[in-house]
């Protein structure tokens, strides 16, 4: 008999349990469709101040407690380094892509009170009045007429007319309804992919998967650094779209975000030394607690020192080179290197430019410095090639005016115009005025400018001034998914040549092009400018996959200008050009008597101090843990010397002394296969082949 009534207590308890659910699950469905209606009829700026207090690039730091207990989480840097593809490539953003991953705008909450909120964990948040305990909340997409969901409408439309747009929401019915949102404003999706994980905000260039190729077969990986702590939905992300999207996802506790990762594709990285500071405390990811006041507490990681974040980038990212510069103090508080620089192509840099009222502040200083550093001789490109930059205007306020201090740009604005996103041949590019309003001058001289440093792209223009003071911009909420089998091509410019310091009749370009099933052939267009019609010249093979030509030219010319683009077919068929944009976009070449540039000509072609040298070829080769090069008459300067392999990757840096009589690599960490070895730098170059075997 008690048996039996316990059990009758268990089941009404149970259906007791079972209809409260029903309830909130009812009482939350019925508050999501009066949000609904009302974002109908809500003005413009209705949710501004939500979006400004609530969803800063940076989350605001909770009032939890750190957990003590080191065995909860920990990045111990005494732990086994995480496995990774050992032959990783992360591909330049202004490589091909398949997609381009994003989230849409969410209005949180509560549940009791209907107070606008931050969604912490799924169903769970804290309301904006600050307090700091969890409760019931509920969050709809944005679909109102506001001006800051356009931002999202127009980036939408904008990548799915050149990729595939993802779009992360963060319940499944949020579907249908930005598909009619999208529809009703005369933007219906028709090339999208949704994925459906609960989130925090919408800055996935942050918290999104940082892709990477590895293996014979060019597969695709996602790397998945760990987030700010303040949002641990949004750090499930990479880990949740990859598993869905079928592809592996490696798990790092470094803490680094996506702003700041910037790559040439060849194996360098250039970012900031924010990462130093966000790797040095002991603040980890939120973690539900309800043993807390709160209900959650900080997760504890171990800190680590300098050299142990620069030693696991080197090893996650496979990375030749880190250049971790400093960071500006005045930009909305992020530190990341994508408010004020980014890359048209593996070795040209574009950077703002402070005006000159503003060129002796701080900040305008550090940028200056920090692009010096990378162009430098120090900071050699592929193939030994000096990186190039070419700088762009800072955008102004609306009246035209400039900023009365840092702190005011700081706080209130932080536009730039480097924050914008490669769609293969288009760029969904930030602008900060109208037709009616705004800096219209600035702006449209700005984007003049900046057609010159991205030949080719077709500009997609979107108004963010409603992301002013937020720290971010279109970069900031879009995250790049590369392309299936990839046809890289590498290749250095011309850019000038003085005829009457060297007067030749021919300039030698080379290239470097790589499929993973070959290439079956590559191809010089040139034309003298003016021309319409492309002239096509067959490039030859150097050796193996590095190719060749001669471009024809007249050096008694005072000035001219040859355009021209290079073209690579992969045996499967695939065929892609150099710059991507080609025939649209091209590289120019501007050569005669009276010509002075502010570039380097670079191709891979010996000069007479290289060939002075008299070098031999190494042995041995094919090599197993060794192999060596004789320099009989030694070295007459100090000769920089890379080892890349077949890929384009920068697998070792190093220099051969004055004087050197013989240089010896060690080949005994290096795979089996084929590898370059380039000695000199600039034009003075010399390009040896090795053989690894095992």
């Amino acid at each position: 008999m008690k048996k039996n009534l316990f059990s009758l207590v268990i089941a009404l308890l149970a259906l007791t349990t079972c209809a409260v659910a029903q309830i909130d699950d009812a009482k939350i469905k019925e508050l999501r469709q009066k949000a609904l209606q009302e974002m109908k009829s809500a003005p413009n700026d209705a949710y501004k101040d939500y979006y400004k207090t609530l969803h800063s690039r940076m989350p605001r730091k909770l009032d939890a407690k750190q957990n003590v207990n080191k065995d909860i989480k920990e990045t111990n840097s005494s732990k086994a380094p995480l496995d990774v593809p050992a032959d990783m490539i992360y591909p330049g953003e202004f490589d091909q892509v398949q997609a381009i991953m994003m989230t849409w705008p969410y209005i949180t909450r509560t549940v009791s009170g209907n107070q606008y909120a931050s969604q912490i964990f799924e169903g769970k948040g804290v309301p904006d009045n600050g307090g700091n305990s969890l409760v019931p909340v509920y969050s709809v997409p944005d679909v109102s007429n506001s001006t800051f969901v356009k931002v999202f409408r127009d980036l939408a439309n904008g990548i799915q007319q050149n990729a595939q747009v993802w779009i992360n929401v963060w319940n499944a019915e949020d579907t249908t309804i930005i598909k009619n949102h999208m529809a009703a404003k005369g933007m219906p999706l028709t090339n999208y992919r949704f994925f459906v994980n609960q989130g925090n905000s919408f800055w996935y260039r942050d918290c999104g998967p940082v892709a990477f190729y590895y293996g014979e077969n060019d597969s695709i990986g996602f790397m998945d650094f760990e987030y700010y702590g303040g949002r641990p939905l949004d750090d499930l992300i990479a880990k949740r779209v990859g598993e869905q999207a079928d592809f592996p996802v490696y798990t790092s506790t470094i803490e680094y975000e996506g702003g700041n990762i910037l790559v040439d594709g060849v194996g360098s990285l250039f970012t900031s030394t924010a990462i130093y500071s966000l790797n040095a405390n002991t603040y980890g990811l939120l973690k539900e607690d309800s043993t807390t006041p709160s209900g959650y507490i900080y997760q504890y990681k171990a800190p680590l020192n300098q050299l142990q974040v620069k030693d696991s980038l080197t090893h996650l990212m496979n990375l030749n080179r880190c250049f971790i510069l400093p960071e500006l103090n005045f930009d909305g508080g992020t530190g990341h290197i994508d408010l004020y620089t980014d890359m048209v192509d593996e070795c040209t840099f574009v950077s703002a430019k402070y005006p000159d009222v503003m060129a002796n502040l701080s900040d305008a200083v550090k940028i200056e410095k920090n692009m010096d550093t990378i162009t430098s001789k120090d900071a050699s490109a592929p193939f030994s090639q000096k990186y190039y930059n070419t700088r762009i205007p800072l955008p102004a306020k609306d009246n035209g005016s400039w900023y009365s201090s840092q702190q005011e740009y700081h706080g209130y604005y932080t536009r730039s115009y480097s924050n914008h996103t490669f769609v293969n041949g288009a760029i969904m590019q930030p602008v900060f005025y109208t037709a009616t309003s705004g800096d219209i001058a600035g702006n449209q001289a700005a984007i003049a400018k900046m057609k010159q440093a991205y030949p080719g792209y077709e500009f997609i223009e979107i108004d963010v001034r409603e992301f002013d003071g937020s720290g971010g911009a279109i970069h900031c909420i879009t995250k790049q998914i590369p392309a299936e089998n990839p046809v890289r091509i590498y290749h250095y410019p011309a850019r000038w040549q003085n005829t009457t310091n060297n007067p030749a009749t021919q300039v030698r370009l080379t290239t470097l092009a790589q499929n993973r099933s070959g290439i079956e052939n590559a191809k010089l267009y040139y034309r003298t400018k003016g021309q319409e019609s492309w002239i096509e010249k067959p490039m030859s093979i150097f050796d193996t996959n590095i190719y060749e030509v001669l471009l024809p030219i007249n050096p008694t010319i005072e000035r001219d200008t040859i355009e021209y683009y290079i073209s690579a077919t992969s045996n499967n068929g695939k065929t892609m050009t150099k710059p991507f944009t080609a025939p649209k976009g091209y590289y120019t070449f501007i050569y005669g008597t009276e010509v002075n540039g502010n570039g380097d000509y670079a191709g891979i072609v010996c000069m007479e101090d290289i060939k002075a040298l008299n070098l031999g070829e190494f042995y041995p080769n094919p090599a197993k843990d060794i192999t060596k090069i004789e320099i009989p008459q030694g070295a007459l300067s100090e000769i920089p010397v890379k080892v890349i392999n077949l890929k384009g990757q920068v697998l070792a840096s190093t220099t051969i002394s004055k004087g050197q009589t013989s240089f010896e690599i060690n080949t005994s960490s290096m795979r089996s296969g084929y590898y370059w070895v380039i000695l000199g730098d600039n034009t003075n170059v010399a390009v040896k082949k090795i053989v690894v075997v095992r």
